[in-house]
Protein backbone atom coordinates (compact mmCIF):
# COMPACT_ATOMS: atom_id res chain seq x y z
CA UNK A 1 0.00 0.00 0.00
CA UNK A 2 2.86 2.48 0.97
CA UNK A 3 4.33 1.94 -2.51
CA UNK A 4 1.03 3.42 -3.94
CA UNK A 5 0.88 6.75 -2.08
CA UNK A 6 4.69 6.98 -2.28
CA UNK A 7 3.58 7.04 -6.60
CA UNK A 8 0.71 9.66 -5.71
CA UNK A 9 3.44 12.00 -3.82
CA UNK A 10 1.88 11.40 -0.37
CA UNK A 11 5.43 10.76 1.24
CA UNK A 12 6.43 11.58 4.96
CA UNK A 13 8.32 10.12 7.37
CA UNK A 14 5.75 9.49 9.45
CA UNK A 15 4.02 7.75 6.68
CA UNK A 16 6.78 4.91 7.14
CA UNK A 17 6.44 4.48 11.02
CA UNK A 18 2.98 3.95 11.01
CA UNK A 19 3.20 1.70 8.37
CA UNK A 20 6.27 0.15 9.85
CA UNK A 21 4.08 -0.21 13.08
CA UNK A 22 0.98 -1.56 10.97
CA UNK A 23 2.66 -4.09 8.89
CA UNK A 24 4.85 -5.80 11.66
CA UNK A 25 1.89 -6.11 14.06
CA UNK A 26 -0.73 -7.12 11.51
CA UNK A 27 2.70 -9.28 10.08
CA UNK A 28 2.37 -11.16 13.39
CA UNK A 29 -0.93 -12.59 13.33
CA UNK A 30 -0.90 -13.82 9.64
CA UNK A 31 2.34 -15.31 10.15
CA UNK A 32 0.51 -17.32 13.29
CA UNK A 33 -2.13 -18.06 10.92
CA UNK A 34 -0.71 -19.07 8.25
CA UNK A 35 2.92 -20.83 9.39
CA UNK A 36 2.46 -21.21 13.51
CA UNK A 37 5.22 -23.77 13.63
CA UNK A 38 7.37 -21.33 12.43
CA UNK A 39 5.64 -18.05 13.31
CA UNK A 40 9.11 -16.57 14.32
CA UNK A 41 10.72 -16.86 10.88
CA UNK A 42 7.36 -15.92 9.37
CA UNK A 43 6.98 -12.85 11.12
CA UNK A 44 10.14 -11.09 9.99
CA UNK A 45 9.59 -12.19 6.93
CA UNK A 46 6.20 -11.35 6.23
CA UNK A 47 7.26 -8.12 7.09
CA UNK A 48 9.99 -7.46 4.59
CA UNK A 49 7.93 -8.88 2.10
CA UNK A 50 5.49 -5.96 3.13
CA UNK A 51 7.91 -3.05 3.23
CA UNK A 52 10.21 -3.83 0.36
CA UNK A 53 8.66 -2.51 -2.71
CA UNK A 54 8.30 0.51 -1.05
CA UNK A 55 11.44 1.43 0.23
CA UNK A 56 12.94 0.27 -3.21
CA UNK A 57 10.51 2.77 -4.83
CA UNK A 58 12.03 5.53 -2.56
CA UNK A 59 15.92 4.73 -3.02
CA UNK A 60 15.44 4.68 -6.95
CA UNK A 61 13.19 7.70 -6.43
CA UNK A 62 16.43 9.15 -4.66
CA UNK A 63 18.92 8.08 -7.39
CA UNK A 64 16.92 9.36 -10.17
CA UNK A 65 16.63 13.15 -8.33
CA UNK A 66 20.24 12.38 -7.39
CA UNK A 67 20.99 12.30 -11.20
CA UNK A 68 19.28 15.55 -11.86
CA UNK A 69 21.24 17.47 -8.91
CA UNK A 70 24.72 15.88 -8.98
CA UNK A 71 25.63 17.94 -5.84
CA UNK A 72 22.77 17.15 -3.56
CA UNK A 73 24.16 13.76 -2.55
CA UNK A 74 24.44 14.89 1.47
CA UNK A 75 20.88 15.83 0.83
CA UNK A 76 19.41 13.22 -0.51
CA UNK A 77 21.17 10.92 1.76
CA UNK A 78 19.94 12.43 4.87
CA UNK A 79 16.26 12.23 3.27
CA UNK A 80 16.66 8.34 2.95
CA UNK A 81 18.08 7.59 6.30
CA UNK A 82 15.24 9.75 8.08
CA UNK A 83 12.90 7.46 5.58
CA UNK A 84 14.42 4.24 6.87
CA UNK A 85 14.96 5.40 10.66
CA UNK A 86 10.77 6.12 10.66
CA UNK A 87 10.63 2.51 8.91
CA UNK A 88 12.58 1.05 11.92
CA UNK A 89 11.17 2.58 14.81
CA UNK A 90 7.96 1.72 13.75
CA UNK A 91 8.94 -2.04 13.07
CA UNK A 92 10.81 -2.26 16.99
CA UNK A 93 7.60 -0.67 18.29
CA UNK A 94 5.31 -3.40 15.93
CA UNK A 95 7.32 -6.31 16.97
CA UNK A 96 7.49 -4.54 20.73
CA UNK A 97 3.59 -5.08 21.17
CA UNK A 98 3.51 -8.13 19.30
CA UNK A 99 5.49 -9.79 21.76
CA UNK A 100 3.34 -8.22 24.78
CA UNK A 101 -0.10 -7.32 24.10
CA UNK A 102 -1.23 -10.64 21.85
CA UNK A 103 -2.34 -13.67 23.49
CA UNK A 104 0.61 -15.88 26.00
CA UNK A 105 0.93 -19.15 23.37
CA UNK A 106 1.14 -17.04 20.25
CA UNK A 107 3.89 -14.37 21.97
CA UNK A 108 5.92 -17.39 23.07
CA UNK A 109 5.71 -18.89 18.68
CA UNK A 110 6.71 -15.32 17.61
CA UNK A 111 9.56 -14.69 19.87
CA UNK A 112 10.83 -17.89 20.18
CA UNK A 113 14.00 -17.16 18.13
CA UNK A 114 14.72 -14.44 18.90
CA UNK A 115 14.12 -15.39 22.64
CA UNK A 116 16.75 -17.75 22.07
CA UNK A 117 19.03 -15.18 20.23
CA UNK A 118 18.82 -13.18 23.12
CA UNK A 119 18.91 -16.08 26.16
CA UNK A 120 22.62 -17.02 24.29
CA UNK A 121 23.67 -13.10 24.28
CA UNK A 122 22.95 -12.66 28.24
CA UNK A 123 24.76 -16.08 28.49
CA UNK A 124 27.72 -14.80 26.74
CA UNK A 125 28.49 -11.74 28.53
CA UNK A 126 26.68 -12.36 31.93
CA UNK A 127 29.48 -11.85 34.58
CA UNK A 128 31.71 -11.74 32.04
CA UNK A 129 34.69 -8.90 32.17
CA UNK A 130 35.27 -7.38 28.81
CA UNK A 131 38.23 -8.26 26.78
CA UNK A 132 40.55 -6.07 25.43
CA UNK A 133 39.47 -7.34 22.13
CA UNK A 134 35.64 -6.89 22.31
CA UNK A 135 35.81 -4.23 20.15
CA UNK A 136 37.32 -5.78 17.21
CA UNK A 137 34.92 -8.73 17.88
CA UNK A 138 32.23 -6.36 17.51
CA UNK A 139 33.54 -4.83 14.59
CA UNK A 140 33.88 -7.51 12.66
CA UNK A 141 30.84 -9.03 13.71
CA UNK A 142 28.73 -5.94 12.44
CA UNK A 143 30.69 -5.44 9.55
CA UNK A 144 30.08 -8.91 8.51
CA UNK A 145 26.19 -8.06 8.66
CA UNK A 146 27.18 -4.53 6.78
CA UNK A 147 28.59 -6.83 3.70
CA UNK A 148 25.41 -9.26 3.78
CA UNK A 149 22.97 -6.01 3.58
CA UNK A 150 24.87 -4.32 0.85
CA UNK A 151 25.02 -7.86 -0.96
CA UNK A 152 21.33 -8.45 -0.07
CA UNK A 153 20.57 -5.66 -1.46
CA UNK A 154 22.43 -5.62 -4.53
CA UNK A 155 21.20 -9.09 -5.47
CA UNK A 156 17.57 -8.71 -4.13
CA UNK A 157 16.84 -5.33 -4.25
CA UNK A 158 15.63 -4.55 -1.03
CA UNK A 159 17.05 -7.48 0.95
CA UNK A 160 18.67 -5.58 3.25
CA UNK A 161 15.48 -4.20 4.76
CA UNK A 162 15.41 -8.59 6.06
CA UNK A 163 18.49 -7.84 8.26
CA UNK A 164 16.49 -4.89 9.41
CA UNK A 165 13.39 -6.41 10.16
CA UNK A 166 15.47 -9.12 11.88
CA UNK A 167 17.65 -6.37 14.36
CA UNK A 168 14.15 -4.76 14.94
CA UNK A 169 12.72 -8.24 16.05
CA UNK A 170 15.51 -8.62 18.21
CA UNK A 171 14.87 -5.25 19.78
CA UNK A 172 11.07 -5.68 20.21
CA UNK A 173 11.77 -8.96 21.97
CA UNK A 174 14.52 -7.20 24.05
CA UNK A 175 12.20 -4.51 25.75
CA UNK A 176 9.44 -6.98 26.10
CA UNK A 177 11.55 -9.47 27.93
CA UNK A 178 12.61 -6.09 30.55
CA UNK A 179 10.71 -4.59 33.45
CA UNK A 180 11.55 -1.30 32.52
CA UNK A 181 11.55 -0.71 28.23
CA UNK A 182 12.21 2.78 28.27
CA UNK A 183 15.58 2.01 30.35
CA UNK A 184 16.64 -0.41 28.53
CA UNK A 185 15.75 1.22 25.10
CA UNK A 186 18.20 4.36 26.37
CA UNK A 187 20.74 1.75 27.37
CA UNK A 188 20.74 0.22 23.42
CA UNK A 189 20.49 4.06 21.69
CA UNK A 190 24.17 5.11 22.16
CA UNK A 191 25.70 2.28 19.80
CA UNK A 192 22.55 0.94 18.34
CA UNK A 193 21.91 4.19 16.75
CA UNK A 194 25.14 3.57 14.82
CA UNK A 195 24.64 0.25 13.74
CA UNK A 196 21.23 0.81 12.49
CA UNK A 197 22.41 3.79 10.51
CA UNK A 198 25.35 1.46 9.34
CA UNK A 199 22.72 -0.92 8.05
CA UNK A 200 20.53 1.83 7.24
CA UNK A 201 23.61 2.89 4.89
CA UNK A 202 24.64 -0.94 3.51
CA UNK A 203 21.22 -1.23 2.49
CA UNK A 204 20.83 1.97 0.87
CA UNK A 205 24.41 1.55 -1.06
CA UNK A 206 23.41 -2.26 -2.54
CA UNK A 207 20.38 -0.64 -3.99
CA UNK A 208 22.37 2.35 -5.34
CA UNK A 209 24.89 -0.02 -7.11
CA UNK A 210 22.39 -1.57 -8.87
CA UNK A 211 20.75 1.52 -10.12
CA UNK A 212 23.87 2.58 -11.02
CA UNK A 213 25.06 -0.03 -12.93
CA UNK A 214 21.59 -1.34 -14.47
CA UNK A 215 19.33 1.76 -14.89
CA UNK A 216 22.03 4.35 -15.41
CA UNK A 217 24.01 2.29 -17.90
CA UNK A 218 27.46 2.62 -15.44
CA UNK A 219 27.16 6.07 -14.47
CA UNK A 220 30.37 6.88 -12.81
CA UNK A 221 29.27 9.89 -10.81
CA UNK A 222 26.51 7.84 -9.36
CA UNK A 223 29.35 5.05 -8.80
CA UNK A 224 31.38 7.89 -7.24
CA UNK A 225 28.56 8.90 -4.91
CA UNK A 226 28.16 4.86 -4.00
CA UNK A 227 31.82 4.60 -2.81
CA UNK A 228 31.17 7.58 -0.59
CA UNK A 229 27.89 5.93 1.35
CA UNK A 230 30.06 2.90 1.63
CA UNK A 231 33.15 4.66 3.26
CA UNK A 232 30.00 6.23 5.47
CA UNK A 233 28.17 3.00 6.07
CA UNK A 234 31.76 1.66 7.66
CA UNK A 235 32.36 4.76 9.94
CA UNK A 236 28.77 4.26 11.36
CA UNK A 237 29.85 0.47 12.00
CA UNK A 238 33.15 1.42 13.20
CA UNK A 239 31.32 3.83 15.92
CA UNK A 240 29.10 1.83 16.53
CA UNK A 241 31.31 -0.88 18.15
CA UNK A 242 33.83 1.94 19.99
CA UNK A 243 30.58 3.38 22.22
CA UNK A 244 29.56 -0.35 22.70
CA UNK A 245 32.42 -2.18 23.62
CA UNK A 246 33.18 1.28 25.99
Amino acid sequence: MLEYLLRRGDVSPALFLVGGFLYTFLSGFLSDILFSSQASVAHVLLVTVATAPALYFLITRAARELERRPLSLIDIQRWLLLFYMAFTVGSILGFYFSYTVLPQDMRERLMELQAREIAMVRGLFSGRVVHPDTFWVIFRNNLRVYAISIFLSLFYGTGGVLLLSWNASLVGAFLSTTRHPLLASLELLPHGIFEFMGYFVGGITGILIGVAIVEEGWNRRLLRDVLLLFVLGIAFIFLGALVEAG
